[in-house]
C-alpha cells in the first residue's frame, strides 16, 4: 500500500511540476528562422533590392517617383540630402547639439558615452555595445539616459531630448559605416536572442517582425509596400512626419501597437536585443541622418 501511495504521490508531484513549468514558459509560435548575414550585403539573398539602394550617392530617383518601384530603394531616397532644409529632423539635431554642449562642459558626458580621444565621429557606428558599468549590452539612447542621470539630468529613453542627443551624435558620424561585432560574447548572445525575437509571433494578429520584413517583402500592407529590414538602422533616430522624432525602440513600440501586441519600454532587454540584430544587418552601411519617413 505504501509503495502504491508513494508512486501516486510522485505522479502528482511530477504533474504539478510540469504544470508549473508550462505556466512559467508561455506557448509561442515562430516563423521559420531564416539565415541572415550580419552585414548589409546579406540582403542580396533576401529581397534582391540591395542593388538599387546600396550606393546612397547614386540612387535612381526615377524609381523614387514611381509608387510601384520606390519600395525597391528601401526608402533611402528619403535620407539626406532629401528635403535637407525644411524637415523637423534638423531642428532636433540643433537641439541635441545645445544639450550636448551643456552636458559636456567638462568633458564628462562624452567620456561616459564611451568617446575616446575626442573622436565623436565613430561613436554612433559602434552602438549597441557591451557596457561593463551597466553589465549588459546597451543601445546609445539607453546610455544617453544613464549618463544624463549621472549629472542629475532626466533624459528618458524615447523622449524628444534623448533622441535629439542621439541624432546629433549620429550626425557627427554621417558617412561612417555601421560596425558592431556580433561574432562572440554578450553581443553574439544578444544578436541570437534578437534574431529569435524577430521571428516570434505575438499579439492579436499572431504576427512576427519577419512575417512582414522577411516573408512578404514587396507586397502591399494597406497603402504601403513592405521593405527589407537590412540597412534600416542607419537612419535612426528618424523624423516621422506624423510622430516627429522617433528612436528605433519607439519604432518597435509602434509596430507592436499596429499588430495589436503589448509594447515594451524603450531600453528593455528584448528591444535592445532586437536593436542589436537589426543593427548588425546594417553593418557596412553609412550612417545617414537626419532622415525623413512619412509612415
Amino acid at each position: 500500500m505504501k509503495t502504491r501511495f508513494s508512486l501516486f504521490a510522485a505522479l502528482i508531484a511530477a504533474s504539478a511540476a510540469v504544470a508549473t513549468f508550462a505556466q512559467e514558459i508561455p506557448y509561442r509560435e515562430y516563423e521559420p528562422l531564416d539565415p541572415y548575414e550580419p552585414v548589409v550585403s546579406g540582403d542580396l539573398k533576401l529581397s534582391g533590392t540591395y542593388q538599387y539602394w546600396k550606393d546612397p550617392a547614386n540612387l535612381d530617383y526615377r524609381m523614387a517617383g514611381n509608387p510601384d518601384e520606390n519600395w525597391k530603394l528601401n526608402w533611402k531616397f528619403m535620407d539626406p540630402p532629401f528635403n535637407q532644409a525644411v524637415h523637423g529632423g534638423h531642428f532636433a539635431v540643433d537641439r541635441g547639439e545645445k544639450l550636448f554642449r551643456q552636458l559636456n562642459a567638462r568633458g564628462r558626458f562624452a567620456s561616459c558615452l564611451g568617446v575616446r580621444n575626442h573622436n565623436l565621429q565613430n561613436l554612433r557606428a559602434g552602438y549597441p555595445r557591451w557596457r561593463a558599468d551597466l553589465k549588459h549590452v546597451a543601445g546609445l539612447e539607453e546610455v544617453i539616459e544613464y549618463c544624463g542621470g549621472k549629472q542629475g539630468r532626466v533624459l528618458q529613453n524615447g523622449s524628444y531630448d534623448n533622441s535629439s542627443l542621439s541624432i546629433y551624435l549620429a550626425s557627427l558620424g554621417n558617412g561612417q559605416p555601421i560596425n558592431i561585432d556580433v561574432a562572440s560574447g554578450p553581443m553574439k548572445a544578444a544578436y541570437e536572442r534578437g534574431r529569435r525575437l524577430f521571428h516570434t509571433k505575438a499579439g492579436a494578429f499572431n504576427f512576427a517582425c519577419s512575417s512582414c520584413h522577411t516573408h512578404n517583402i514587396g507586397k502591399r500592407l494597406r497603402g504601403n509596400v513592405i521593405t527589407t529590414i537590412y540597412g534600416d538602422a542607419a537612419h535612426y533616430p528618424v523624423y516621422r512626419t506624423q510622430y516627429m522624432l522617433q528612436s528605433l525602440h519607439l519604432r518597435f513600440t509602434e509596430c507592436n501597437l499596429d499588430t495589436r501586441t503589448q509594447p515594451l519600454l524603450p531600453g528593455s532587454q528584448p528591444y535592445t536585443d532586437l536593436e542589436v540584430f537589426v543593427t548588425a544587418l546594417t553593418n557596412g552601411y553609412p550612417i545617414s541622418v537626419p532622415a525623413e519617413r512619412d509612415w
